[in-house]
């Protein structure tokens, strides 16, 4: 347990750091703490980089800086996070992640505690016990794919229907899993694209497993719309209904093709299924 918690210490000082010298946003960083939190074998450091929040020149430099200022505070992680400056609005943001390994490193950056005292009682957020009523009230499924899983919710908050996604059963108690979703949630997040569905929120169950939240887009898909359009024009394509037809099925595709190019031109690929295609 004192080694989990030195690591969360470390792990801390590193993503402040980084902050604070603009290597990562405080989003990233958030992002990043989540995936720790669900596979804590692996530092925050590597987490960052496989999400691409981190180029690895940026780490090594982070890395040795993190080890030189442990050095100037007698060689204590702990003495470290207490001495950093202008930390407490990252700590407030990072205050939501439901752990207490890092709600315990929080408060030694935060001074909440006195800084001496590292069993201190850490005040954990509040989460809803089982039976409270939850923002997202599944009505239907709606799609599978291979990792996770789509149905149509109701947003009790804005009475809206959404697309809520979450882990298939199989894969839900699954770390990697857990931060192979969180990480595609981070990604899709970050991409402004008409064709991009939006994502409206991120967030987990009581036992830990995430989910998200976006728009729910109602049409047909380009699948569909390509195989209605050849069973119901002519052979030929002879009549003028056909060739318009076409012309807007063609529009489509190039739609789908530049929301495609956009994640493309960002370093993301493979988010074609995330691309709106419905009329």
């Amino acid at each position: 347990m004192l080694v989990q918690s030195a690591a969360a210490d470390r792990n801390l000082l590193f993503g402040i750091l980084a902050v604070q010298m603009d290597f990562v946003t405080a989003e990233r960083l958030i992002a990043g703490m989540n995936a720790w939190v669900l596979e804590k074998s692996k530092p925050l450091g590597a987490h960052l980089l496989d999400a691409g929040a981190l180029s690895p020149d940026a780490h090594d430099l982070l890395q040795a800086l993190v080890d030189k200022h442990i050095e100037q505070h007698g060689g204590r992680v702990e003495q470290s996070l207490a001495a950093l400056s202008s930390a407490e609005p990252i700590c407030q943001q990072l205050a939501d992640i439901h752990d207490s390994d890092v709600q315990a490193s929080l408060i030694l950056a935060g001074g909440a505690t006195p800084r001496s005292d590292r069993h201190a009682t850490v005040a954990m957020p509040r989460r809803p016990p089982p039976g409270e009523e939850q923002r997202f009230q599944i009505l239907r499924p709606h799609a599978m794919g291979g990792l996770g899983k789509v149905s149509v919710a109701r947003d009790k908050q804005l009475n809206r229907e959404v697309a809520l996604k979450e882990l298939q059963d199989r894969h839900a108690d699954n770390p990697d899993s857990r931060a192979r979703f969180l990480q595609e949630a981070e990604i899709t997040g970050a991409l402004e694209h008409p064709g991009v569905v939006p994502i409206y929120g991120l967030g987990q169950y009581a036992d830990g497993r995430p989910f998200y939240a976006m728009r729910f887009i109602r049409g047909d898909s380009l699948a569909q719309a390509i195989d209605r359009f050849h069973r119901q024009a002519d052979a030929a394509w002879s009549g003028a209904a056909d060739m318009l037809h076409l012309r807007r099925l063609l529009g489509r595709f190039l739609d789908v093709c530049n929301a495609v190019e956009y994640p493309h031109s960002r370093g993301v690929l493979h988010l074609a299924a995330a691309c709106s295609t419905a009329t």
